[in-house]
């Protein structure tokens, strides 16, 4: 699946403070660094936040389960894994997204691939904030800001 063209804002005008490193490790599928760090940059400004270090790292649904294997001991297929480094009031942790679970499952849910991806990454950024999706009011929090986000970023019309 082709990323689609570059019709964002700007990218480069708007990247967080602090340091954003995105790696696109997928044998085959490719998405668009600077829409993430674009998107990096709508939830930190939206959130009050400032970001310490920030890595988004983009893989095969194989990779992300054996991580989820190896560092949660769940073994099962998930769309993204955020692990917390934050030890003060920056943003500080690692986001792993599956590129594979994303091009699956955008078309169940109405999205694009790349809607899906960034859905992906607001979300795990969601959770270094402190968010949390295990109650229904939690879940429900968590959409609304996403749908919030993805929309300010110009990723989607919802």
């Amino acid at each position: 699946m082709e990323t689609p063209p570059n019709l964002w804002p700007d990218l480069t005008t708007d990247a967080p403070e602090g340091e954003v490193s995105v790696t696109v490790a997928h044998q085959e599928l490719e998405f668009d660094p600077n829409l993430i760090e674009h998107l990096v940059s709508r939830v930190v400004e939206g959130e009050d936040q400032c970001i310490r270090q920030l890595e988004v790292t983009l893989m095969s649904a194989e990779e992300l389960r054996e991580l989820n294997r190896s560092w949660r001991k769940a073994d099962y297929d998930t769309d993204v894994l955020s692990f917390s480094l934050c030890d003060g009031n920056a943003l500080d942790g690692e986001i792993y997204v599956s590129l594979d679970f994303a091009r699956t499952h955008c078309q169940t849910y109405g999205a694009t691939y790349a809607e899906e991806v960034c859905r992906y990454i607001v979300h795990g950024m969601l959770h270094l904030l402190g968010y949390e999706d295990d109650t229904v009011r939690g879940a429900r929090t968590m959409r609304r800001k996403e749908d919030e986000y993805l929309r300010s970023a110009g990723v989607t019309g919802i």
